[in-house]
């Protein structure tokens, strides 16, 4: 066994309840696995375990055992664990430390004693790779960062990888790229652990196993079992699940509401080209682009966000230039890709009062609650958004968004970390916004989900907009 967990338990120092509860696992050599389960599972907790980042960097109440490659995981420091198994985080930002990508993996080469240049120069000789190696953190796309840091943890070629949420922010083509990968790893004899709410993706995988309240509930080697209606009750979604079945009667209204006209931006190189689109009151629109096209930078524009360097926006048939921030945020509600990049205060309650307040909203706690009680919050009111799962603060971010009822919601990947019902959720609920006249653009490189919403679909590529 390359890994073996035994009667594990583990519950962070702030908290009574346990996040793991009796976890007992043995993963053999070469094996493929998919972790799965609900938000809030326990899956990203004993990821971390298996690394050793739990207990030696995040504390709290520790029982059982962690064995990789028979080393106590408690008895070696995590740079000698990590010698052993390679980890993409879900927050993959707080593994990016230096200016370019070239210097990140020259950093995580040298750091296990190894020489850099024959793979920098591997790299550069590499299309779908070299463009990143001089391009500056700032400037890349989510999905460039995550791709950026899978590459450099391969580079150190580990036994095991633990990648989590790997292709959470990869368009269709970066996914299928990775699924190469792995599975030639795989067969090279490389241990694959992979966390996921991507059921396309997992039937990669040879084993799953899955994951609720804090203990393992399923094991199975069964080809099939993705392909099963069950699976929906443990929080996973079908394979070929059908998401078209909401219908939504109201049609878009003749009235513009955004209007974009020759708008040009470039940073060393031209990122958006003479970009033109009206949007209605009422249309749903899909924006959609391969990672680093253009699509965040766009909307960016929309908000405000990012200055315009030529053409014009208009809302309402008013110059962009001429709302103030504030007046933008009431207009418009816009969710990042990313949920850190938009949590600030320290629990779930005063980052919805938060948007309140920016709006000037009234009767605020009704709506709090609603919303709370909507996206299935209420039970961490109180709590700091920053000690949630991916999946949970995802929702944080939702609701904090769409507690002020904007009339034009920008979306940013909405469904990335959201598990079966969480997505469910807020399809319905995108369903009941267009019913009641609101504007909606969602980015996404998964437009099925939104076959029953979408009026228009706009694709980025090559620098320019065109509509499909």
């Amino acid at each position: 066994m390359v890994l073996r967990i035994e009667n594990l338990f583990f519950s962070f120092s702030e908290s009574k309840n346990p996040v793991l509860k009796n976890i007992n696992l043995d993963i053999g050599r070469g094996e493929f696995i998919a972790l799965m389960g609900p938000n809030g599972s326990g899956k990203t907790t004993l990821a971390l375990c298996m690394c050793g980042i739990i207990p030696h960097f995040f504390h709290g109440k520790y029982k059982g055992k962690v064995l990789v490659n028979k080393k106590n995981i408690l008895h070696h420091a995590i740079h000698d664990i990590t010698r052993d198994v390679g980890v993409l985080l879900q927050d993959y930002e707080s593994q990016l430390f230096l200016p370019t990508i070239e210097e990140e993996i020259r950093f995580q080469m040298e750091n296990f004693g190894l020489s850099a240049d024959e793979k920098i120069a591997e790299l550069f000789s590499d299309e779908t790779f070299s463009y990143l190696l001089k391009k500056k953190l700032f400037s890349l796309s989510e999905g460039e960062k995550q791709k950026a840091i899978l590459t450099s943890i391969l580079c150190v070629n580990p036994d095991i990888l633990i990648l989590d949420e790997p292709t959470s922010q990869l368009d269709r083509r970066e996914k299928e790229q990775l699924a190469k990968t792995l599975e030639k790893l795989n067969k090279e004899g490389k241990t694959i652990i992979l966390i996921t709410h991507d059921t396309c993706f997992a039937k990669h995988c040879s084993r799953f196993v899955v994951m609720r309240h804090g203990e393992i509930v399923e094991d199975t080697s069964d080809m099939t079992f993705l392909s099963k209606s069950s699976i929906g009750a443990l929080g996973i979604e079908p394979e070929k699940y059908q998401w078209n079945t909401i219908k939504t009667c109201k049609s878009a209204e003749e009235k513009t509401k955004i209007s974009i006209k020759n708008l040009n931006y470039k940073t060393q190189t031209p990122v958006l080209e003479n970009i033109n689109a009206s949007i209605k009151n009422n249309e749903f629109i899909l924006l959609l682009g391969g990672n680093g096209s253009g699509k965040t930078t766009l909307v960016k524009h929309v908000i405000k966000l990012l200055d315009i360097q030529a053409g014009e926006i208009k809302m309402n048939g008013t110059a962009l230039e001429k709302y103030s921030q504030q007046d933008i945020v009431k207009q418009a509600g816009f969710i990042f890709q990313n949920p850190d990049h938009q949590i600030f205060k320290n629990s779930v309650e005063e980052e919805l009062q938060l948007t309140l307040d920016l709006v000037k909203k009234e009767n605020s706690g009704k709506k709090i609650d609603e919303m709370l009680s909507f996206f299935d919050l209420e039970k961490y009111r109180n709590k700091s958004p920053q000690a949630l799962s991916a999946g949970e603060k995802h929702r944080v971010t939702l609701a904090s968004v769409l507690v002020s009822e904007p009339e034009i919601v920008i979306l940013d990947e909405p469904l990335t970390y959201l598990d079966f019902d969480g997505k469910m959720q807020l399809i319905e609920y995108l369903a009941d916004l267009k019913k009641r006249g609101k504007t909606i653009i969602v980015i996404s490189h998964r437009p099925g989900y939104y076959k029953s919403l979408v009026d228009r679909t706009f694709v980025i590529k090559n620098r320019r907009l065109t509509e499909q």
